[in-house]
């Protein structure tokens, strides 16, 4: 039994490898500008002004959105509306790569770029792990394997790990899991500790991503025992957010973040039903595996799990749906849902706990490939940020079969060791080879944290 887990694991493992090979793509664009600034301007220029930042984007032709960081705070400083909790968790693997390039230079490029990117990646697959480790307590070992699977590779979260990964997202996502883990593994012996922690976990959701700090909500289900407690909660949050604070009053003079011109919520016109159900990127028209999951919370029998999820669905449609860009800019689905990637993993797990064992590892090949054909739609046959509609959208998908061996040709590895003739890009084997090291780190890392004894000792 133990030398099939071993080799389940090291095939498991050698696959995940492979397939980052293909398609990991450690570019820092778009968002992951405004997220990853902070950390050349802080640790290089001891500063927060963050022009000469964006200056140097501009001049190495990295792609991101310029009218966003060209405005002006009211202290005259170059303002970020992003959050530093990216930053912050990938803050380690940037200083590794100043012993290289001691000056930072080039800001967005390497060894920063991938330092950036393969923090994202390893966070990502932590938060697989922890998914997986969530779904098992409800659902079993096996159910869980499956819900994972579906989750990382059925939703927007395969794009956001490997195409796009200077995204928050990733980061995102493990934070989220993290303090439902803690959450649900103390939900009826936390000491004033745990409450503490759980705080502190809290403060590490908003800090990633704002709308994530709604979550925290989430413990006063346990309200009825902790009584009070739960009031331990708000230390904890305070001391994780107070970088954002630090961040917010040098920028804007501010205690809390602020939103840009013209993108302030309204709740009054919010577009729910469209981010739910829109063929402009909705959440279940998009990734139909993520309704799915709501169905498997339907048969879920434990109540504060299914009170959890339903608080964290509507909070976040309430949130998403009130924002003037509610579809997500360019996004490759609802992108602004993958935070409830832990959610999602149960429903699925339990899902596939009630059917057989063939039937739900057929359903998960299924949306699985639905879903990548959907990615080379969305590359190369929409390509522009518009609304396809409903036809458009599934009338794509003939077009896109094409195109699928694109998408495994995109990988730094690949490009460096194999595809250098074909892209002009140069044989590049030490820093091929340097990334693949890397990548296989974050595999093994989040391998042994999905089975670790300590971590799963009360799965089923």
């Amino acid at each position: 039994m133990l030398r099939r887990g071993v080799t389940a694991s090291a095939l498991l493992a050698a696959v995940g490898l492979v397939l980052l090979a293909l398609t990991f793509k450690p570019v820092v664009e778009n968002d992951g500008v405004g997220y990853f600034v902070y950390l050349h301007s802080v640790v290089i220029d001891h500063d927060l002004d963050l022009s000469d930042e964006y200056a140097e984007a501009r001049a190495e032709g990295v792609i991101f959105y310029q009218p966003l960081f060209t405005q002006k705070t009211a202290k005259g400083l170059a303002a970020d509306y992003f959050p530093v909790g990216p930053a912050l968790l990938a803050t380690p693997l940037y200083i590794a790569a100043l012993a290289i390039a001691p000056r930072g230079q080039p800001e967005f490029g390497p060894p920063f770029s991938i330092a950036i990117t393969v923090a994202s990646l390893l966070y990502g697959l932590l938060a697989l792990a922890l998914a997986y480790l969530l779904a098992a307590e409800v659902a079993g070992r096996r159910a869980a394997g499956i819900g994972v699977a579906v989750v990382a590779g059925a939703t927007s979260f395969a794009y956001y790990l490997v195409y796009e990964p200077s995204y928050s997202h990733t980061f995102s996502a493990f934070a989220v899991g993290a303090f439902l883990l803690a959450w649900w593994r103390g939900r009826d012996r936390r000491s004033s500790a745990g409450w503490l922690g759980l705080g502190l976990l809290g403060g590490l959701m908003a800090l990633t991503r704002f709308q994530d700090g709604a979550l925290v909500a989430i413990a006063l289900l346990d309200l009825p025992r902790a009584r009070w407690r739960v009031l331990l909660l708000a230390p904890g949050l305070v001391l994780a957010f107070l970088p954002q604070v630090a961040v917010d009053q040098a920028l804007f003079g501010t205690w809390l973040p602020i939103r840009p011109a013209g993108q302030e919520l309204s709740l009054a016109s919010g577009h729910y039903l469209e981010v739910l159900f829109s063929s402009y990127h909705g959440l279940f028209s998009w990734t139909p595996a993520t309704l799915l999951a709501v169905a498997g919370f339907a048969l879920l029998r434990e109540r504060r799990l299914q009170l959890a999820f339903a608080y964290a669905l509507i909070v976040e449609t309430a949130i998403n749906g009130a924002a003037p860009d509610w579809w997500g800019g360019f996004s490759f689905g609802m992108r602004r849902f993958l935070d409830l990637t832990p959610f999602f993993a149960i429903g699925l797990a339990v899902l596939a706990a009630r059917l057989a064992p063939l039937a739900g590892r057929l359903g998960a090949g299924a949306l699985i490939a639905w879903n990548l054909v959907l990615v080379a739609n969305f590359t190369y046959v929409i390509r522009v940020d518009r609304d396809p509609g409903f036809g458009g959208l599934l009338a794509g998908q003939v077009p896109a079969l094409r195109y699928l061996p694109n998408l495994f040709v995109q990988g730094a590895v690949v490009r460096d060791l194999i595809l250098w003739p074909v892209v002009h890009t140069g044989f590049q084997p030490l820093a091929g080879l340097s990334l693949l090291l890397a990548q296989a780190g974050c595999v093994a890392l989040a391998l042994w944290v999905a089975q670790s004894r300590r971590l799963a000792a009360s799965l089923p």
